[in-house]
Protein backbone atom coordinates (compact mmCIF):
# COMPACT_ATOMS: atom_id res chain seq x y z
CA UNK A 1 0.00 0.00 0.00
CA UNK A 2 1.37 3.42 -0.95
CA UNK A 3 2.05 6.11 1.63
CA UNK A 4 -0.85 8.12 0.19
CA UNK A 5 -3.24 5.15 0.51
CA UNK A 6 -2.11 4.54 4.09
CA UNK A 7 -2.68 8.21 4.89
CA UNK A 8 -6.17 8.04 3.36
CA UNK A 9 -7.02 4.99 5.47
CA UNK A 10 -5.73 6.75 8.58
CA UNK A 11 -7.89 9.81 7.87
CA UNK A 12 -10.93 7.64 7.28
CA UNK A 13 -10.39 5.73 10.52
CA UNK A 14 -10.02 8.94 12.50
CA UNK A 15 -13.33 10.44 11.33
CA UNK A 16 -15.53 11.05 14.36
CA UNK A 17 -19.29 10.84 14.83
CA UNK A 18 -19.29 14.64 14.93
CA UNK A 19 -17.58 14.69 11.52
CA UNK A 20 -20.28 12.44 10.09
CA UNK A 21 -23.01 14.61 11.59
CA UNK A 22 -21.56 17.63 9.82
CA UNK A 23 -21.12 15.72 6.57
CA UNK A 24 -24.73 14.52 6.59
CA UNK A 25 -26.30 17.89 7.45
CA UNK A 26 -27.44 18.60 3.85
CA UNK A 27 -29.17 15.21 3.74
CA UNK A 28 -30.71 15.82 7.16
CA UNK A 29 -32.06 19.14 5.89
CA UNK A 30 -33.68 17.53 2.87
CA UNK A 31 -35.43 15.05 5.14
CA UNK A 32 -36.42 17.68 7.71
CA UNK A 33 -37.73 20.17 5.16
CA UNK A 34 -38.82 23.40 6.82
CA UNK A 35 -39.79 21.75 10.08
CA UNK A 36 -36.38 22.04 11.73
CA UNK A 37 -32.88 23.39 11.14
CA UNK A 38 -30.41 20.60 10.33
CA UNK A 39 -27.64 22.19 12.40
CA UNK A 40 -29.90 22.27 15.46
CA UNK A 41 -31.02 18.69 14.75
CA UNK A 42 -27.39 17.54 14.55
CA UNK A 43 -26.47 19.38 17.74
CA UNK A 44 -29.36 17.76 19.64
CA UNK A 45 -28.24 14.37 18.30
CA UNK A 46 -24.64 14.99 19.36
CA UNK A 47 -25.79 15.97 22.86
CA UNK A 48 -27.79 12.73 23.15
CA UNK A 49 -24.79 10.71 21.96
CA UNK A 50 -22.44 12.37 24.45
CA UNK A 51 -24.89 11.70 27.28
CA UNK A 52 -24.74 7.97 26.47
CA UNK A 53 -21.15 7.18 25.40
CA UNK A 54 -22.07 3.65 24.19
CA UNK A 55 -23.91 5.28 21.27
CA UNK A 56 -20.67 6.71 19.90
CA UNK A 57 -19.09 3.25 20.03
CA UNK A 58 -21.95 1.50 18.24
CA UNK A 59 -22.30 0.39 14.63
CA UNK A 60 -22.43 3.58 12.54
CA UNK A 61 -24.98 2.27 10.06
CA UNK A 62 -27.49 1.68 12.85
CA UNK A 63 -26.64 4.97 14.59
CA UNK A 64 -27.18 7.03 11.46
CA UNK A 65 -30.09 4.86 10.36
CA UNK A 66 -31.82 5.89 13.58
CA UNK A 67 -30.89 9.54 13.07
CA UNK A 68 -32.18 9.62 9.51
CA UNK A 69 -35.38 7.98 10.70
CA UNK A 70 -35.80 10.80 13.24
CA UNK A 71 -35.18 13.36 10.48
CA UNK A 72 -37.76 11.74 8.18
CA UNK A 73 -40.28 11.72 11.03
CA UNK A 74 -39.32 15.32 11.85
CA UNK A 75 -38.84 14.50 15.52
CA UNK A 76 -36.01 15.95 17.66
CA UNK A 77 -33.58 13.46 19.18
CA UNK A 78 -33.46 13.39 22.98
CA UNK A 79 -34.09 16.58 24.92
CA UNK A 80 -37.00 17.54 27.18
CA UNK A 81 -39.71 16.60 24.66
CA UNK A 82 -38.62 12.91 24.82
CA UNK A 83 -40.15 12.22 21.43
CA UNK A 84 -37.31 10.15 19.98
CA UNK A 85 -34.58 8.19 21.78
CA UNK A 86 -31.41 6.41 20.68
CA UNK A 87 -30.90 3.14 22.55
CA UNK A 88 -27.65 1.11 22.57
CA UNK A 89 -28.30 -2.62 22.31
CA UNK A 90 -25.90 -5.56 22.43
CA UNK A 91 -26.69 -8.29 19.92
CA UNK A 92 -24.13 -11.06 20.13
CA UNK A 93 -20.75 -9.33 20.18
CA UNK A 94 -22.02 -6.32 18.22
CA UNK A 95 -23.22 -3.02 19.68
CA UNK A 96 -26.09 -1.50 17.70
CA UNK A 97 -28.44 1.46 18.05
CA UNK A 98 -32.20 1.03 18.11
CA UNK A 99 -34.58 3.97 17.59
CA UNK A 100 -37.28 4.40 20.21
CA UNK A 101 -40.26 6.68 19.54
CA UNK A 102 -41.64 8.00 22.81
CA UNK A 103 -45.28 8.53 23.77
CA UNK A 104 -44.91 12.23 22.94
CA UNK A 105 -43.48 11.31 19.53
CA UNK A 106 -46.53 9.25 18.63
CA UNK A 107 -48.83 12.03 19.81
CA UNK A 108 -46.94 14.53 17.65
CA UNK A 109 -47.05 12.28 14.59
CA UNK A 110 -50.80 11.73 14.96
CA UNK A 111 -51.39 15.47 15.33
CA UNK A 112 -49.18 16.11 12.29
CA UNK A 113 -51.71 14.28 10.11
CA UNK A 114 -54.05 17.25 10.54
CA UNK A 115 -57.02 14.91 10.98
CA UNK A 116 -57.38 15.12 14.77
CA UNK A 117 -57.97 17.89 17.27
CA UNK A 118 -56.81 15.93 20.30
CA UNK A 119 -54.76 12.84 21.12
CA UNK A 120 -54.24 11.38 24.55
CA UNK A 121 -54.00 8.39 26.85
CA UNK A 122 -54.74 7.87 30.52
CA UNK A 123 -54.38 5.07 33.03
CA UNK A 124 -57.29 3.28 34.66
CA UNK A 125 -56.87 2.11 38.25
CA UNK A 126 -58.66 -0.66 40.10
CA UNK A 127 -60.89 1.66 42.16
CA UNK A 128 -61.87 3.91 39.24
CA UNK A 129 -65.26 3.48 37.63
CA UNK A 130 -64.86 2.20 34.05
CA UNK A 131 -67.36 0.61 31.70
CA UNK A 132 -67.52 0.30 27.92
CA UNK A 133 -70.25 -0.73 25.54
CA UNK A 134 -72.05 0.09 22.28
CA UNK A 135 -75.54 1.17 21.21
CA UNK A 136 -77.31 2.77 18.27
CA UNK A 137 -77.14 6.29 19.74
CA UNK A 138 -73.58 6.47 21.01
CA UNK A 139 -71.86 3.81 18.93
CA UNK A 140 -68.89 2.34 20.80
CA UNK A 141 -68.32 4.21 24.03
CA UNK A 142 -66.75 4.12 27.47
CA UNK A 143 -67.70 5.75 30.75
CA UNK A 144 -64.99 6.66 33.23
CA UNK A 145 -64.86 8.37 36.60
CA UNK A 146 -61.66 8.82 38.53
CA UNK A 147 -61.84 7.63 42.13
CA UNK A 148 -60.66 9.81 44.98
CA UNK A 149 -57.82 8.94 47.32
CA UNK A 150 -56.00 5.65 46.87
CA UNK A 151 -56.94 4.40 43.40
CA UNK A 152 -55.28 0.98 43.74
CA UNK A 153 -53.07 -0.69 41.11
CA UNK A 154 -53.19 0.11 37.39
CA UNK A 155 -55.56 -2.22 35.53
CA UNK A 156 -55.41 -0.77 32.02
CA UNK A 157 -55.09 2.20 29.71
CA UNK A 158 -57.35 4.15 27.35
CA UNK A 159 -55.81 5.79 24.28
CA UNK A 160 -58.02 8.05 22.17
CA UNK A 161 -58.17 10.57 19.34
CA UNK A 162 -60.81 13.19 18.68
CA UNK A 163 -61.65 13.80 15.04
CA UNK A 164 -61.20 17.39 13.91
CA UNK A 165 -64.53 19.08 13.24
CA UNK A 166 -66.57 16.27 14.80
CA UNK A 167 -67.78 15.72 18.34
CA UNK A 168 -66.71 12.09 18.38
CA UNK A 169 -63.68 10.09 19.41
CA UNK A 170 -62.01 6.83 18.52
CA UNK A 171 -60.41 4.87 21.32
CA UNK A 172 -58.85 1.60 22.38
CA UNK A 173 -58.76 -0.03 25.82
CA UNK A 174 -55.97 -2.42 26.80
CA UNK A 175 -55.89 -4.28 30.10
CA UNK A 176 -52.67 -4.44 32.11
CA UNK A 177 -52.16 -8.20 31.78
CA UNK A 178 -52.41 -8.06 27.99
CA UNK A 179 -49.93 -5.21 27.80
CA UNK A 180 -47.40 -7.00 29.98
CA UNK A 181 -47.72 -10.34 28.18
CA UNK A 182 -47.85 -9.11 24.58
CA UNK A 183 -46.10 -5.73 24.44
CA UNK A 184 -43.46 -5.63 27.16
CA UNK A 185 -39.93 -6.36 25.85
CA UNK A 186 -37.96 -9.37 27.02
CA UNK A 187 -35.34 -7.33 28.87
CA UNK A 188 -37.81 -4.89 30.37
CA UNK A 189 -36.21 -4.66 33.84
CA UNK A 190 -33.46 -2.34 32.55
CA UNK A 191 -35.91 -0.02 30.81
CA UNK A 192 -38.70 2.30 31.98
CA UNK A 193 -40.97 -0.74 31.95
CA UNK A 194 -39.30 -1.38 35.27
CA UNK A 195 -39.21 2.22 36.51
CA UNK A 196 -42.12 4.02 34.76
CA UNK A 197 -44.55 1.35 33.66
CA UNK A 198 -47.46 3.78 33.44
CA UNK A 199 -45.76 5.84 30.73
CA UNK A 200 -45.04 2.66 28.78
CA UNK A 201 -48.70 1.65 29.10
CA UNK A 202 -49.77 4.96 27.54
CA UNK A 203 -47.27 4.62 24.70
CA UNK A 204 -48.46 1.06 24.04
CA UNK A 205 -52.06 2.24 23.94
CA UNK A 206 -51.28 4.89 21.33
CA UNK A 207 -49.21 2.42 19.28
CA UNK A 208 -52.13 0.00 19.15
CA UNK A 209 -54.63 2.79 18.43
CA UNK A 210 -52.66 4.10 15.44
CA UNK A 211 -53.17 0.76 13.69
CA UNK A 212 -56.93 1.37 13.76
CA UNK A 213 -56.80 4.90 12.36
CA UNK A 214 -57.59 5.65 8.69
CA UNK A 215 -54.66 5.17 6.32
CA UNK A 216 -53.74 8.24 4.30
CA UNK A 217 -50.76 10.03 2.79
CA UNK A 218 -50.72 12.31 5.83
CA UNK A 219 -50.41 9.27 8.10
CA UNK A 220 -47.41 7.77 6.25
CA UNK A 221 -44.85 9.05 8.82
CA UNK A 222 -46.94 7.50 11.60
CA UNK A 223 -46.92 4.13 9.82
CA UNK A 224 -43.14 4.41 9.31
CA UNK A 225 -42.64 5.17 13.01
CA UNK A 226 -44.68 2.16 14.09
CA UNK A 227 -42.77 -0.08 11.68
CA UNK A 228 -39.31 1.11 12.72
CA UNK A 229 -39.85 1.60 16.46
CA UNK A 230 -37.44 -0.72 18.35
CA UNK A 231 -36.21 -2.29 15.09
CA UNK A 232 -32.71 -2.17 13.61
CA UNK A 233 -32.64 0.68 11.10
CA UNK A 234 -29.59 1.05 8.87
CA UNK A 235 -28.35 3.89 6.70
CA UNK A 236 -26.18 2.67 3.83
CA UNK A 237 -24.34 5.25 1.72
CA UNK A 238 -25.48 5.25 -1.88
CA UNK A 239 -28.91 3.86 -0.99
CA UNK A 240 -31.68 6.40 -0.49
CA UNK A 241 -34.07 4.27 1.58
CA UNK A 242 -33.39 3.06 5.09
CA UNK A 243 -33.38 -0.68 5.77
CA UNK A 244 -35.52 -1.91 8.67
CA UNK A 245 -34.93 -5.27 10.38
CA UNK A 246 -37.24 -6.64 13.06
CA UNK A 247 -35.44 -9.76 14.32
CA UNK A 248 -33.98 -8.06 17.39
CA UNK A 249 -36.09 -9.69 20.09
CA UNK A 250 -33.02 -11.11 21.80
CA UNK A 251 -31.05 -7.87 21.79
CA UNK A 252 -30.08 -6.84 25.30
CA UNK A 253 -30.38 -3.32 26.65
CA UNK A 254 -26.93 -1.99 27.45
CA UNK A 255 -26.70 -1.00 31.13
CA UNK A 256 -27.13 2.76 31.59
CA UNK A 257 -28.43 3.01 28.04
CA UNK A 258 -31.13 5.39 26.90
CA UNK A 259 -34.50 3.92 27.90
CA UNK A 260 -37.26 2.61 25.63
Amino acid sequence: MSDLSQAAVAVKKSKTVEDYLTEYEPQFQRALGKSMDAAKFSQDALTAIKQTPQLGQADLQTLFGSLFLAAQLKLPVGGPLAQFHLTPRKRGDKLEVLPIIGFGGYVQLIMNTGLYSKVGAFLIYEKDYFDEGANSERGEFYDFKKSRGDRGPVVGVIAYVKLKGFDESQYVFLDADTIRSRHRPRYWEKTPWGSDEGEMFKKTGVRVLQKLLPKSVEAAPLALAADADQATVRKVDGIEDLTIQHDVVDAEVVPDGVPV
